[in-house]
């Protein structure tokens, strides 16, 4: 069965049915065997006992002790890869020979190699020819991939061992210079897993201390839990050194390993060169032990020989699969899982043209269907958090700025009385106006001050104090407010009632004055008139429109870009993700230019004024006769104002009225328009303000309205030769998915064998 449609396996019920099959030890080689067949090994740390030793360590002996097969040695077969000495108790001996493969599962074909008693010497030559496929398949000369040998017999316990390649100081002839890394390497993916039992073998008549073998166990296995010290070769120790031996072996000069040491003896060069067999190596290895001091006096005789050896490890071995049981099952469905949500998240990848169409058609809608719901028709996928606005809030708040921003300008405010504006004040006590600049305003006190009208008194000594040395400094202090002067003084701001404040028109009378018809000059000049209106829109308020619209365009081609990144159909496509995204931001890019073309369109028709708003009217009407009104509120008695009989002199009233219109005719001609265009252009400017954070908005958002629909009409023009072309994973994703395929796939087959 497939990853994707396996049943999920329960975990408890796995692992109380595998430890009832444990519990009398016969299944487990039959569990791990299943687990490695698998290539389970590649993802899961499974235990195993790996042997490890310098070419010249007696570690082939050993293996042969151990499995009564000859192994090849260094001077048959100068390459090297792992031999998984697979080991079951039978009646009868029998042996195969095949191959794990691990880089890359589909290298070869080698033909399982079977062996019975009859022909059992031809084992060596059948992992002979293994190994050197496998060498011949990868190119290397050091390879990960495993020769596996199933041995059975009566002199088996259940066992399985790792042999790995002797560790080389150097390399010979037509070796790779590199081949003492390489196997360095392939050494540290056993010695790595926590769940590898090390057995370190080397030679009694070499200095554990300095050992290589020794060296590298200790640096992953530090706490030596996991690590078997073999030694061999005891019939090589000079005369003299046997004590220091025995030393090491009983643990009492050296640090404490919990499985302890071993020793063990196999078949010198002389034996070899006799043509001894393994079994008569053992008899002789036995004797050696029994007769030979000083281990002949040692008390645990379980430290020495092979077959003691094989008890210790079988026995140790079934210790490990029971303590990490539970894990590794938990390991094998978590990883699994794993495997299938990223395969599941990198999505499917069609082969034919038909399902690359079909593919492409549904991704489309999905992109027509799904930016209508991510723009602006209100409809909700996902909440967006405070971080992530979604296009259409980002367009809302650009437009609230837009507005802020026109609202704010001179045109939207002309007749506003601001600090740093000119303005005309009204001096009740001289009963005239004066003209300055605004410096500063309190609006809690209804009171406007002019940078150049102060009191002619100087202030006391405590308000120079404050003084902070800065000209134009202005300060308050109680009701009353200071300026510093530019030579080091300190004078008192006259306050002018803020309602009798209004913005001076003079610059307004300068371009009138500059700009005068040579026709009678007793009305507005509409030509000075339209000329203010433009110039204002254009100075301030088409960067504003401009930025509002590129604001927008900005935002929906991230949000295009964003939404296609994240399609889950897409995503294996990285050509396909980029096609998209081009044709998204050519689309917007055209939206963008027509709606360019229409706010131009809107703002040149704008800068020549024109209205049919009563607003504007009334609104002119009322400014007219503001200020007359203004002067003559004033000059009546203060309790006239509230409702109240006052005593009024007739005579003086009539004076009164009468001086503040003389006046106002004594004002020029040009005071008269300036004034009288400043209501025209104060009042234009509201009207025309509404028009533009109305019209300017409402045009910009086409850019996202028509979004959807543009880019599904551009997208259905899509030929098949670039379906063809677009629809094509990328060599590294294809890559990936293969590698999570096969190690999800590899991992239910190993939760399959469980069950």
């Amino acid at each position: 069965s497939t990853p994707q449609t396996a049943q999920a396996i329960d975990s408890h019920s796995i692992i109380v049915k595998m430890s009832e099959r444990l519990a009398g030890y016969e299944h487990y080689h039959s569990f791990m065997d299943k687990l490695t067949e698998a290539g389970v090994d590649d993802y899961i740390d499974l235990p195993m006992i790996a042997v490890m030793g310098d070419t010249s360590s007696g570690k082939s002996s050993l293996l042969s002790n151990i499995s009564l097969i000859e192994l090849p040695s260094a001077d048959v077969l100068t390459t090297r890869c792992p031999i998984m000495l697979k080991m079951h108790y039978s009646k009868h001996k029998s042996a195969s020979v095949k191959i794990s493969w691990k880089d890359d599962p589909g290298k070869g074909v080698f033909a399982e190699r079977t062996i019975g008693e009859d022909n059992w010497e031809s084992i060596t030559n059948a992992i002979s020819a293994a190994q050197a496929h496998i060498i011949k398949m990868s190119g290397k000369d050091v390879a990960r991939d495993i020769v596996s040998v199933d041995i059975r017999g009566p002199h088996c316990e259940d066992l399985t061992l790792i042999d790995l390649p002797g560790i080389v100081r150097t390399t010979g002839k037509n070796e790779s210079a590199t081949l003492a890394e390489d196997i360095q390497g392939l050494m540290n993916d056993y010695l790595n897993n926590p769940r590898c039992v090390i057995l370190a073998v080397l030679p009694c008549n070499v200095d554990f201390h300095n050992s290589q073998i020794m060296a590298d166990a200790l640096k992953v296995d530090p706490s030596t839990e996991r690590t078997i010290p073999v030694l061999t070769k005891p019939d090589l120790i000079d005369k003299g050194g046997e004590r220091a031996v025995k030393d090491l072996l009983l643990g009492s000069k050296t640090q404490s390993f919990d499985c302890g040491f071993h020793m063990a003896k196999g078949r010198g060069q002389e034996a070899l060169d006799k043509k001894e067999s393994i079994e008569d190596g053992l008899t002789a290895e036995e004797s050696y032990f029994q007769n030979t001091e000083p281990w002949r006096g040692v008390e645990d005789k379980n430290l020495f020989g092979t077959k003691n050896l094989r008890i210790k490890l079988a026995e140790l071995q079934m210790k490990l699969i029971q303590s990490s049981f539970m894990s590794i099952v938990s390991d094998l469905k978590s990883q699994r899982d794993e495997s299938l949500e990223l395969l599941t998240s990198l999505g499917a990848i069609p082969s034919t043209l038909t399902d690359k169409k079909a593919l492409f058609r549904g991704i489309k809608e999905e992109i027509w269907s799904g930016m209508g719901s991510q723009t602006l028709d209100g409809r909700i996928c996902t909440l967006y958090n405070d971080t992530t606005m979604r296009p259409s809030a980002r367009f809302l708040d650009a437009s609230t700025r837009y507005q802020t921003t026109l609202s704010r300008s001179k045109l939207a405010n002309i007749s506003e009385v601001v600090v740093g504006s000119r303005a005309i004040a009204y001096d009740r006590a001289n009963s005239i106006y004066d003209h300055g600049t605004v410096c500063y305003i309190d609006q809690s006190k209804g009171k406007v001050y002019l940078k150049d009208f102060t009191y002619a008194k100087a202030p006391g000594s405590s308000i120079t104090q404050k003084k902070k040395g800065i000209p134009g400094n202005i300060f308050q202090d109680s009701n009353k407010v200071y300026i510093e002067e530019p030579d080091g003084s300190v004078e008192e701001l006259y306050g002018y009632d803020i309602k009798t404040a209004y913005s001076d028109p003079a610059w307004i009378s300068e371009l009138i004055k500059h700009n005068r018809p040579y026709k009678l000059p007793i009305f507005i000049n509409t030509y000075v008139f339209e000329a203010i209106v433009a110039d204002l829109i254009e100075r301030e308020w088409m960067k504003p429109t401009m930025e509002l619209l590129e604001s927008t365009s900005k935002a929906m081609e991230a949000a295009a870009e964003a939404f296609i990144k994240e399609l889950k159909e897409a995503s294996p496509f990285h050509n396909l993700q980029t096609y998209l995204i081009t044709k998204a931001a050519e689309v917007v890019d055209a939206l963008t230019r027509e709606t360019k073309s229409r706010v131009l369109e809107f703002v040149q028709r704008e800068t020549v004024p024109y209205t049919q708003n009563h607003y504007l009217f009334e609104n002119v009407c009322k400014l007219r006769s503001h200020r007359l009104m203004d002067e003559v509120t004033r000059a009546l008695p203060a309790d006239a104002d509230n409702g109240t009989s006052a005593s009024v002199n007739p005579k003086t009233l009539r004076a009164t009225v009468k001086n503040i219109f003389q006046r106002n005719q004594e004002r020029s001609v040009d005071e008269h328009m300036a004034e009288e265009m400043q209501h025209a252009l104060n009042a234009y400017g509201k009207v025309a303000l509404k028009r533009f954070i109305d019209t300017v908005p409402m045009i910009c958002v086409e850019v996202m309205q028509k979004f959807a629909n543009n880019i599904n009409h551009i997208l259905s023009d899509t030929s098949d030769d670039e379906i063809e072309r677009f629809v094509t994973a990328p060599s590294n994703t294809v890559a990936k998915m293969n590698k999570l395929t096969r190690k999800a796939e590899t991992l239910e087959k190993g939760i399959v064998a469980l069950g």
